[in-house]
């Protein structure tokens, strides 16, 4: 009993001072701190980011920026002409064509007629200068055309009987002047020449052409050679 009593008398105080000591000690540790934390260390800053220079424009530049600025706007004020003009001509296509359907029904007699006098009086209105077979050419011109567009089966049939006509008159007068006789077979019209009906076929018609010019120089110039050599 009184041996547990002098134990601790003798090492409670020496325990409690050795607990002050790492007290102390761990404090003393924990105030500690890299030099680098210090704040007289500052970060450095960071690398200043470059701006991109600005190119001026030059003078050239400047010119055909404006150049191309101006056809711009006319390329666009073209289109819209463009296509105010092209819903025009559909617009005006459309109306001719209801006009002409109209025109061709077999009840409508009377306008019908009011459209031929109305061709007929136009193609007087443009022959005025001329003397009185001109204008009665015009008129007549513009009537026939317009009763044409009218009676188109007609027209058809008729212009077929003109043109049938026009030939047997024609061969005719050929004849008479070629002197042809009564007793000797009549001579044919020569054929005209055939109009081409496409680029194509014109282009083959150029360049046989000229390919027969070519030949036939060669060919004379073959002969002048051998005439000269004889």
């Amino acid at each position: 009993m009184y041996t547990r009593k002098l134990l601790n008398t003798l090492f409670v105080p020496a325990a409690v001072l050795v607990a002050e000591e790492r007290g102390k000690d761990s404090s003393q540790q924990g105030q500690y701190c890299r030099a680098s934390e210090l704040p007289i260390y500052v970060p450095d800053p960071p690398p200043p980011t470059p701006e991109p220079e600005v190119a001026m424009p030059t003078y050239l530049e400047n010119g055909f920026g404006a150049v191309r600025q101006q056809v711009t706007n006319i390329s666009r004020e073209v289109s819209a002409y463009k296509r105010v003009a092209v819903d025009y001509v559909e617009q005006s296509k459309d109306n001719a064509e209801g006009l002409l359907q109209y025109l061709r029904q077999e009840d409508n007699t009377t306008p019908k007629a009011g459209a031929i006098v109305i061709g007929g009086l136009t193609g007087y209105i443009l022959g005025l200068r001329g003397r009185f077979i001109k204008r009665t050419l015009y008129a007549s011109a513009g009537a026939l055309g317009m009763a044409a567009l009218c009676y188109p089966k007609e027209a058809s049939e008729y212009s077929q009987i003109a043109i049938a006509e026009a030939k047997k008159y024609a061969t005719i007068a050929y004849n008479f002047a070629y002197g042809v006789k009564k007793d000797d077979p009549p001579l044919e019209l020569p054929s005209l020449p055939k109009i081409p009906t496409s680029f194509s076929e014109a282009w083959d018609t150029v360049a046989k052409s000229a390919s027969s010019l070519v030949s036939g120089d060669d060919t004379q110039k073959a002969h002048n050679k051998t005439e000269k050599e004889k």
